[in-house]
């Protein structure tokens, strides 16, 4: 009676499915044809006649049954369709039915919502990429958030950028969380999600990455182990060097430590996320409005602003300098010969374009302005370079100018030109016109570029007390204390000013402080910017051995809302003030609290101003949407006097004061003009956020930035250096 039950040994065949639906499939069928032959198999043997009974099947309580026949009453029971024509006489046989349609009420549903969860997966995240051939597609793995979507998905569809037919395949372990779908919903047909490993190959082949025109390394920048999240980097760079050895591989990293590293096992070009955020916060300290400077010339415009009437005068010419952006332009054979002084005053002249840099075999270089421009391999091409320009029709006029006019332009600077000189001559010679295909030879030089980074130091006999050293030799025996000791206990001298109050630490203080050293100064009396740390915590001595060279660091231990802490920072005679983001997204049920203590800390030293001279004051904020609490400072009069802004009130209402009509007609009068803006602009963008006060003024730097920038990479090749 038990051998019936051998069929049950079919589930073997289930692990030869390939797929999770298919042994889903596999496991209902398999388990409903089990049931039947099983049943059909105990059912003949429970009432098959062991003895010749002369009496009908009732009388005998036993009937002898072929099994197709069995098989037939097992379908029909099982179905709850019952026709009455074949049924169980012996008490085992009832039984066994009856127990049989009630497990199969069980399992069988069971199996099929099995099936359902798996279809329902299946289709949303574990389906495959099939358009390969029919679009282009970039992979995009790492770390994935939402913010960071919404930035590289705005700026890599632009209509500026000439993707309107590839699409966009996420590679990512996990699946979407609710803030990330939202995104994904408004590029639907664009954007395929996947959830899989980029170490396992059999992902990689659902991604289509042996088809893919380029690939993208994202890394956690909030990450609490910025080598581990470098070092994840590092092997999803290889597995997807492996996958193809041709593509693209753009990838980011936190320490530059491990750029070289990333360029020698496949990458293309890296972005050092550390190095390029505090490089511009350390010269925004210096240089007023660069962080908006770089985010405009990085991010696109939908529309054309400047053609909005503003009632305020600052905003035309703001938002037509917001219209630019940086472009990679061909330059056409009959430019050859003239100096690259010569190409920009020739197109900004006639095509409104200003020519920045060369590219070149060794990558993107600033040349001479006496350089001499020669010619390319392709017959109808002198070189490329990187220009600004407003929008993709001022870099198209570049082709149709006349070659009539280039040449009649070069008689004319022949004429009034002098022969060049031997230093330019012999930099010519080094110099060599790209076509942007060099991938090997730029990567090398690239690779040099960032292994000569990290062989830079610092003298450090310099080290003049990187804590400013006491200002008081008896206060401290320096036999006896570390150069440490003293940089986390002397404080500032008295007679410091001109300096920089950093609240916080940066994550990369040697580069940050690298960075302002190593900007050019003003006069040669001139000495370098003193730089003051303010935060609860002292830095590790790790970190300190390494900018422990620099002079004119300090330290002060305390909190940047409390007043006696900023004077001992000397804050009314510093000229420039830094606000970090400190905290992480994991430290708050709402991610959009993370620049909280950012905001605080501005809103604090805006209060306090009223009591000191404000210098310059950028900050950090990790979030675009918290723009808008910070520039609600800016419409009274006393925040706008002390940024410098557009006066939007009257000069009569005070700081506390509550707004007369005069300021509710001027915030109303930019409140409709937002709405013009966001109106005409098709709802793709945000566009009242350019306008927002404290970004007009240059004093945000928003982590967007680098998200833009790993966009432009796609069409514009090493425009990371």
């Amino acid at each position: 009676m038990l051998r019936p039950l051998r069929f049950i040994r079919i589930f073997r065949l289930v692990q030869f499915a390939r797929s999770s639906l298919q042994q889903q499939a596999s496991a209902a069928i398999l388990t409903i044809v089990s049931i039947v032959f099983t049943t059909a198999g105990a059912l003949q043997a429970t009432e098959a006649c062991l003895q010749y009974c002369a009496g009908d099947a009732r009388t005998c309580k036993c009937r002898n049954l072929s099994f197709p026949n069995l098989l037939y009453f097992v379908v029909v029971s099982i179905s709850t369709l019952g026709y009455g024509d074949i049924y169980p006489v012996s008490t085992t046989g009832k039984f066994i039915t009856a127990f049989i349609i009630l497990f199969t009420f069980i399992v069988v549903p069971i199996q099929v919502n099995r099936i359902q969860a798996t279809i329902t997966s299946h289709t949303d995240y574990s389906s495959a990429y099939t358009e390969a051939k029919l679009h282009p597609h970039v992979v995009l793995t790492g770390h994935v958030d939402a913010d960071m979507l919404s930035v590289f998905f705005g700026e890599f569809f632009h209509p500026s950028n000439l993707n309107w037919n590839e699409r966009v395949v996420i590679l990512n372990a996990s699946p979407p969380k609710v803030e990330v779908n939202k995104v994904l919903n408004a590029y639907d047909n664009k954007v395929q999600y996947i959830v899989g490993s980029p170490l396992l190959d059999e992902d990689l082949a659902r991604a289509a990455l042996s088809d893919a025109s380029a690939c993208y390394v994202l890394v956690n920048r909030s990450a609490k182990r910025p080598q581990h999240a470098d070092q994840c980097c590092a092997l999803i760079t290889i597995a997807l060097r492996r996958g193809n050895p041709t593509c693209q591989i753009y990838a980011q990293v936190i320490n530059s430590q491990n750029a070289a590293t990333l360029l020698k096992m496949g990458a293309s070009d890296v972005v050092v996320v550390g190095m390029l955020k505090f490089s511009v916060l350390g010269r925004s300290c210096q240089l007023r409005g660069l962080p908006t400077l770089m985010l405009n010339l990085l991010t696109q415009s939908h529309g054309d602003l400047d053609a909005h009437q503003s009632p305020l005068q600052w905003q035309k010419p703001y938002l037509h300098g917001y219209m630019h952006g940086i472009f990679l332009v061909d330059i056409p054979r009959t430019f050859s010969g003239l100096t690259f002084g010569d190409l920009i005053r020739f197109l900004y002249d006639k095509a409104s374009l200003i020519p920045l840099a060369l590219l070149t075999e060794d990558g993107v270089q600033f040349v001479d302005m006496e350089f001499k421009l020669g010619a390319t391999a392709d017959p109808n091409l002198c070189c490329k370079v990187y220009a600004i320009a407003k929008g993709l029709s001022a870099v198209e006029s570049v082709m149709k100018i006349p070659p009539e006019q280039i040449l009649s332009y070069r008689k004319g600077t022949r004429r009034k030109g002098k022969s060049m000189s031997s230093n330019s001559l012999l930099e010519m010679k080094k110099i060599k016109p790209a076509l942007g295909n060099e991938i090997e030879q730029i990567r090398r030089s690239i690779i040099a570029m960032y292994a000569e980074a990290e062989e830079y130091d610092v003298d450090t006999t310099a080290y003049g007390g990187g804590g400013g050293g006491p200002t008081d030799p008896n206060e401290h025996n320096f036999t006896e204390m570390t150069d440490y000791e003293r940089f986390a206990t002397d404080g500032v001298p008295h007679d410091i000013s001109d300096h920089i109050v950093v609240c916080g630490f940066p994550s990369d203080t040697f580069h940050f402080i690298k960075t302002i050293r190593e900007a050019p100064l003003l006069d040669d009396e001139a000495t370098s910017t003193p730089v003051v740390f303010l935060a609860a915590e002292v830095i590790g001595e790790r970190q300190f051995a390494r900018v422990c060279g620099f002079s004119d660091v300090y330290f002060v231990q305390g909190s940047p809302v409390n007043f006696t802490d900023l004077q001992k920072t000397s804050i009314r005679s510093a000229c420039s003030v830094l606000i970090l983001t400190q905290a992480s997204e994991s430290q708050y049920s709402d991610p959009n609290m993370v620049d909280a203590d950012a905001i605080t800390i501005v809103r604090y030293i805006v209060e306090i101003s009223q009591r000191i001279a404000m210098p310059n004051l950028v900050v950090e904020l990790d979030k675009s949407s918290n723009v808008k609490l910070l520039s609600s400072l800016a419409n009274d009069q006393h925040t706008n006097s002390v940024f410098g802004l557009p006066a939007l009130v009257s000069r009569q209402a005070s700081y506390r004061s509550p707004r007369s009509d005069t300021v509710a007609s001027a915030v109303g009068r930019r409140d409709s003009f937002w709405a013009a803006l966001e109106e005409g602009d098709g709802g793709h963008i945000d566009s009242s956020l350019v306008m927002e006060e404290f970004i007009a003024s240059g004093r945000v730097y928003m982590n967007s930035m680098v998200d833009a920038l790993m966009s432009e990479c796609y069409r514009k090749p090493w425009i990371t250096q």
